[in-house]
């Protein structure tokens, strides 16, 4: 029913890189529908978000479709990740923010001990499970020049020059000294 979906990070009642993430939508629905099949709604008029979470971390889920959305807002309490496994399959595909995640979560599902897991494409990093990478080697941030998916914390950190892409090889990984989820809900 909903084919594509957004989590936006809502801080304190206000809505994090709400531009970022209106454009991911209209442009993942073109992409996904076509140019003329969609109705375009303005993100940041759809939230009304819950009078006990206005004062909290919340995950906001917006599913959606060509014609409608669903929404829903989570208590989000953030997680450390000490260790990641690398999982080989290069035949994976998500350029779009897709609500079937079958595939991700069996890649996830092999990461035996590890809290999670690096998608290695190509021979390439690209992505965890949950969202892009970063890696640091002494000051400074890189991330994957592969991305699965180009996220919105990616982007507001890459136009910030906080962090700088580079091609990021399997046998790469060893030499840097920290790895860091980033997502809508993780930043830098």
């Amino acid at each position: 029913m909903y084919p594509l979906f957004e989590t936006l990070c809502i801080e304190n009642g206000k809505i994090q890189n709400i531009d970022l993430h209106q454009a991911r939508y209209e442009r993942s629905l073109r992409e996904y529908y076509g140019k003329s099949a969609v109705k375009i709604f303005n993100l940041f008029s759809l939230i009304q978000l819950p009078e006990p979470l206005q004062n909290r971390l919340v995950r906001c889920r917006i599913d959606y479709n060509a014609e409608t959305t669903q929404i829903q807002y989570f208590e989000y309490h953030k997680k450390i990740y000490r260790t990641f496994q690398p999982v080989i399959y290069d035949d994976i595909e998500y350029g779009l923010k897709y609500s079937d995640r079958s595939l991700i979560n069996t890649l996830f599902a092999r990461r035996d001990v590890s809290d999670e897991i690096i998608i290695i494409k190509n021979g390439k990093a690209t992505d965890c499970s949950i969202g892009n990478l970063i890696f640091r080697q002494g000051k400074k941030w890189y991330t994957p020049d592969t991305p699965l998916l180009r996220g919105t914390q990616r982007e507001k950190l890459l136009q910030e020059g906080k962090i700088q892409e580079i091609t990021i090889y399997q046998e790469d990984i060893v030499n840097f000294d920290e790895i860091k989820i980033i997502n809508a809900m993780n930043s830098l």
